[in-house]
Order: structure tokens, then C-alpha cells, then sequence
């Protein structure tokens, strides 16, 4: 086997398990979705976001990955994760504990 063909089957390895654990992710952020709609939760959660973007920066610089590289992906990912939360049918249960939530919060 050439070169390439070695590195283009590593590549291929790589990708297959990045699907996969995309696959885990997706399955985690559903649960989580799901836990922040009966609580009347938003879906999204900056504070949460900021620290992961942190997190990610650091990470980048430390294994020399561009940057702007990792970022994208994980905005990807954030979007991803909106998107399975927000595919959520509202029910009733649902709509009540927001608007509770936000009554709460002196917003009606």
C-alpha cells in the first residue's frame, strides 16, 4: 500500500469514528433538550457556550490547530445541538413551564 493509500485509509478511519461520536453527541444534546424543555428552559445557554468556545481555544493553541479551524467546527456543532433541541414538539406541559419560567422572570 502507498503512502497516500495509508494516509487516505487513516482518514477514513478518522472520519468514520468522528460520525460516530457526532452520533453520541447529537443522542446527549436530545436528552439535554429534553431536560430543558420540562424545565421551561431556553435552548440555548451562552454562558455554557462561552466556556466551551474557551476551552476549545486553549485546546487549539496547545496542539497547534488552527484556530478559526476548531471554531468553525464547533459552531457546527453548536447548531447542530439547537437543532435536534429545537425540533422538540411543544406540548402543553412544555408551553406552561415557560411561560411560568418567564412570568417568574416578570416577563409575560
Amino acid at each position: 500500500m502507498s503512502d497516500i493509500e495509508e494516509h487516505r485509509k487513516k482518514i477514513e478511519e478518522i472520519t468514520l469514528e468522528m460520525i460516530k461520536l457526532l452520533k453520541t453527541r447529537t443522542d446527549i444534546a436530545k436528552q439535554i433538550g429534553d431536560a430543558k424543555a420540562s424545565l421551561g428552559m431556553t435552548v440555548t445557554d451562552e454562558e455554557r457556550e462561552d466556556a466551551l468556545r474557551n476551552q476549545v481555544t486553549k485546546l487549539s493553541k496547545e496542539i497547534d490547530l488552527d484556530q478559526s479551524t476548531a471554531l468553525k467546527f464547533l459552531n457546527f456543532l453548536f447548531n447542530e445541538s439547537v437543532k435536534v433541541q429545537s425540533d422538540k414538539k411543544q406540548t402543553h406541559l412544555s408551553v406552561f413551564l415557560k411561560a411560568k419560567a418567564l412570568e417568574e422572570q416578570g416577563k409575560k
